[in-house]
């Protein structure tokens, strides 16, 4: 019984150590090799005052794409409290695969694209109302391109230079570091 118990552990253990193997050699991948944004998660409340917002302001919403969905925590929070139908995008095949398999216990209308969000943006034919992104202050000002797939951009933490957002929210302590430089929990609202 003994030994049984210590093969378990043992492969419980190794288990944890492939997932944490595929991560980093994922996170390098993409942010090193491929100078891609690296993964943040947003907090719960940052999740909240976003549904809030889409709520509050864009209540004939149907539909919302986050750019850079990460586990993909975002999305469903924003399909479940507004009830829409959310795609999510994101780059890192592992994080993508852990954002799927957490979306078929969602009982919300959200489905994850393991994808270049640019990419996608850029060839898909698809309209949403409102599109959601936490991306880093380099990419972020690359999504007004896409303006004509979404009428409505909240970005999280980084504004666009020069373009004025409809509103600015403070989500109250908190930050996120970025290339050295703080940047303070806010949400940008833009309106195309």
């Amino acid at each position: 019984m003994l030994s049984i118990f210590v093969f378990v552990i043992f492969g419980l253990v190794a288990v944890v150590d492939l997932l944490l193997m595929f991560k980093t050699v994922e996170y390098i991948y993409c942010a090193f090799l491929r100078s891609q944004p690296p993964f943040v998660p947003s907090n719960k409340n940052m999740r909240q005052m976003v549904a809030r917002e889409i709520s509050r302001h864009y209540p004939h919403c149907k539909s919302v794409c986050e750019i850079g969905a990460g586990y993909g925590g975002l999305a469903r929070c924003i399909a479940r409290c507004c009830g829409v139908r959310v795609v999510a995008l994101e780059n890192m095949p592992f994080t993508a695969f852990v954002s799927r398999i957490a979306d078929m216990f969602c009982r919300a209308d959200v489905r994850t694209h393991w994808c270049n969000a640019l990419g996608y943006l850029g060839t898909t034919k698809e309209k949403f109302d409102v599109a959601v992104a936490y991306m880093g202050p380099k990419i972020t000002p690359e999504l007004v391109k896409f303006r004509g797939r979404f009428s409505v951009l909240i970005s999280l933490d980084f504004e666009i230079p020069g373009r004025r957002p409809v509103r600015i929210i403070d989500c109250g302590p908190g930050k996120t570091i970025y290339d050295g430089r703080v940047y303070p929990h806010r949400i940008f609202v833009y309106e195309f």
